[in-house]
Formats: structure tokens, C-alpha cells, sequence
């Protein structure tokens, strides 16, 4: 009877170590993350909304201005290692929107990253003292209330438009 009852026990342990080692491997993300084409999904949005028309493709690789905009406008972009990089901007002076989104190799990329797309909004929007990068009261009103950087695991988006809340939802949607 006593041996019986050690070998239940046992039993019970390694059943509760193996939940439980069940459990934290889908707690630190043991499922791997939805794939998301970046250039499709922004030409979705160069086809829904009104303010990607008048925003160009900035291609580093194709373009020497492009990539001197992209130095520019987001510093330390081109240095990271990327596996996806969509960039759209203005390239007017009265910025009326605009959109970024890449697929960091990891983590801590997709936060610096982060921490690239904020910088160019608190830029573009100014301090309140001084006028932003958006120069017209338009566009640096839409640039305080209108602009979001989302992170979805290694996916970032940055995006400045009256409707950055629905693309929000759209570019989470990616990944449901």
C-alpha cells in the first residue's frame, strides 16, 4: 500500500511539473507571431486613404535622396537590421501625414525602433514653445492629437492621420 501510494505521488509530481513547464513556454511567447506583409498592407492603406496619395515611397536602396530622408527625418533606422521596412512621407513642407512600418529582427530592435518613430513625431509636433517640424498649424495640430507608434511583438508601425486610430486596429488585425 505504502508503495502504491509513493508512486501516485510521483505520478501527480511529474504531471504538475509537465502543466507547469506547459505553461510558462506560452507565457514567454513559445507561439511563434503571425506574419505580416508590410508593402501589401501599405498599399491597402494607399488605396483607402485620402492622405497616403500624396505621400512617396522612401526606397534607401533605390534612392540616394530617399535614404538621405530617411537619415534625416529618423536617425538610426538604416542602421538596424531589419527584416521588412516600409517608409511613406511628405515630401511637402505642409505635412499632412504619413506612415512608417518595419519588422525588427528582434525585441529590442522593434524598441528602438519605437523610440526612432516617437522622436520624429515629438519632432514634427514641437514642444508648444517652439513650432515642430510640421512648420502650419494644421499639420502640427494633427501631429500632437493624430499620431500613434504601435508595437506588435518585432512589427512597428508609426502613423500620423485623422484616422490613425482605425489603422491601428487594421495593422493589429495583421496579427489576430
Amino acid at each position: 500500500m505504502l508503495q502504491t501510494m509513493k508512486k501516485f505521488i510521483l505520478s501527480m509530481g511529474v504531471t504538475a511539473a509537465a502543466v507547469l513547464l506547459l505553461l510558462l513556454s506560452s507565457c514567454s511567447g513559445g507561439t511563434a507571431q503571425k506574419q505580416a506583409d508590410l508593402s501589401a498592407f501599405a498599399q491597402a492603406l494607399q488605396e483607402k486613404y485620402d492622405f497616403a496619395a500624396f505621400l512617396m515611397e522612401q526606397d534607401p536602396e533605390a534612392d540616394e535622396f530617399a535614404k538621405q530622408s530617411i537619415e534625416q527625418y529618423l536617425p538610426g533606422l538604416l542602421d538596424l537590421e531589419l527584416e521588412q521596412r516600409v517608409i511613406y512621407m511628405s515630401m511637402i513642407t505642409l505635412n499632412n501625414g504619413e506612415f512608417s512600418m518595419v519588422q525588427a529582427k528582434n525585441a529590442e530592435d522593434a524598441d528602438k525602433v519605437r523610440e526612432i518613430f516617437q522622436a520624429r513625431i515629438d519632432y514634427m509636433a514641437g514642444d508648444g514653445e517652439t513650432p515642430g517640424g510640421a512648420w502650419y498649424p494644421g499639420p502640427t495640430e494633427l501631429w500632437n492629437n493624430s499620431a500613434r507608434v504601435k508595437v506588435n511583438g518585432n512589427y512597428v508601425l508609426m502613423v500620423t492621420s485623422e484616422d490613425c486610430d482605425q489603422i491601428v486596429d487594421e495593422f493589429n488585425a495583421l496579427f489576430a
